[in-house]
């Protein structure tokens, strides 16, 4: 099992004397209990609370510990701010844009910011110009909703489900005859919108908008049709004629050294040649939303990595590598070695040391940290068998297809594959990596 970068929890507390009583304790206590029943509890580390919060306390703790959540309970004052401790334990306000200001600094960390206070739905709105998932509270909440918001925000988290999934969990832990305050938490999400953005329709149609205009809109939904019988995909001609010139294109449109916004329901091959087209060389950073959660390909690696599981045959001028994360595709792969015209020398199947699923990559880090991995696997495989052409299959998400496109360099000759029908694996497009 990979050792996979723990998600740090920082919980901050105030409750100064001249405020009204919260029982601060034992939400500590509930979201520490938790974790600590969580299916996937090896994945949190729990910090020591920051207790009697004064701003500098709140600033030193973020700063120290690099937590990808940080979990605020306590006294808001909407307009005003959040309410702290001064030296002497008394209130004191930390205005809004103060706290937006810390959380710019620490937005390459911290992931999730959640405000179990009244009134809190103001710092939430601008705390998320600079972090991806902030909650807060659009009016008073009572200590029972705040504590049992919390309990089933962390039992979601725990189960290894997502941020937003968590807040829907958590409003619906509240929603009970006796509590009926599922109204007041508020989920605000960091515009994805902020950068440039590059929308290309595939699979879907109608055309689907991601919101506000994109920098560059690609239309590739007569080249793809997910209904039709078997699907229907962009040959090697439309991708050297009118897929590629569209991408190269696009990246002459967008600016290097800047994180680009990629939406679209894509092809798994067509999101390998989209990342050619961008690589980490460049400088490019490509951001993806990933089952509600934003992927980026610079997300610091985790210790996540590939095994071999299947390999077999002799060196030649055609190997067969297959990826499976989300799924085992080796029926599939068993089926075209029988079906294809090309003779495959070898064929090798690998599969993250964790196994496959759904819930096997649970964050960039991994899907990164698989991409980089891939990158080496596919790169020694072919040396192995002094390999003229890669044949790939891929069972992953969309994210890491992306990551691993802008990464395969120096490996020859790629052919990507999409799955068309049960059982039908058929080439899509052919990348000269060199």
């Amino acid at each position: 099992m990979p050792k996979k970068l723990k998600k740090r929890i920082l919980v901050v507390a105030a409750n100064p004397r001249n405020t009204t009583h919260l029982r601060l304790a034992e939400e500590v206590k509930e979201i520490e209990h938790a974790i600590q029943q969580a299916q996937k509890r090896s994945e949190f580390d729990l910090l020591k609370p920051c207790l009697a919060t004064t701003y500098r306390d709140l600033s030193l703790a973020i700063a120290n510990n690099n937590p990808q959540i940080v979990h605020f309970c306590g006294h808001g004052d909407a307009d005003n701010g959040l309410v702290l401790e001064d030296a002497i334990g008394q209130a004191t306000l930390v205005d809004n844009q103060t706290l937006a200001g810390l959380f710019k600094l620490f937005a390459d960390k911290v992931e999730c910011v959640l405000l179990n206070a009244c009134y809190s739905q103001v710092q939430a709105e601008v705390i998320k110009e600079h972090i991806n998932y902030v909650i807060g509270m659009n009016q008073p909440i009572g200590d029972r909703a705040a504590i049992e918001f919390t309990i089933g925000f962390y039992d979601a988290l725990g189960a290894g489900r997502d941020y937003e999934f968590a807040y829907y969990f958590g409003c619906n832990r509240i929603s009970l005859p006796h509590i009926q305050q599922a109204n007041i938490p508020v989920l605000k999400k960091k515009p994805f919108d902020l950068n440039p953005s590059l929308w290309i329709h595939a699979w879907k149609k109608p055309k689907q908008s991601y919101g506000d205009s994109p920098t560059v809109e690609l239309d590739w939904t007569e080249h793809f049709d997910i209904d039709s019988q078997p699907r229907r995909i962009a040959d090697q001609a439309t991708w050297d004629n009118i897929l590629r010139p569209n991408l190269i294109k696009a990246q002459e449109q967008l600016p290097e050294r800047v994180v680009i916004d990629v939406r679209g329901l894509l092809p798994l091959s067509a999101a390998v040649a989209i990342g050619t087209i961008f690589p980490d060389t460049r400088g490019y950073t490509l951001r993806v939303e990933q089952s509600t959660a934003l992927w980026r390909s610079d997300a610091q690696q985790s210790d996540a990595k590939f095994r071999v599981v299947q390999e077999n045959g002799e060196p030649g001028e055609h190997l067969l590598i297959a990826l499976g994360i989300t799924g085992d595709p080796s029926l599939d792969v068993a089926q075209l070695r029988q079906d294809s015209p090309v003779s495959f020398s070898a064929v090798v199947y690998a599969e993250p040391e964790s196994g496959t699923g759904s819930q096997i990559i649970t964050s960039d880090s991994d899907a990164v940290a698989l991409a980089l991995d891939a990158k080496d696997l596919i790169r020694r495989y072919r040396h192995k068998y002094h390999a003229h052409c890669i044949h790939l299959i891929l069972f992953a998400p969309v994210g890491f297809c992306l990551f691993l496109g802008q990464r395969l360099r120096v490996v020859g000759d790629v052919v990507c594959y999409e799955l068309v029908a049960s059982r039908n694996y058929q080439p899509s497009v052919k990348l000269l990596t060199g």
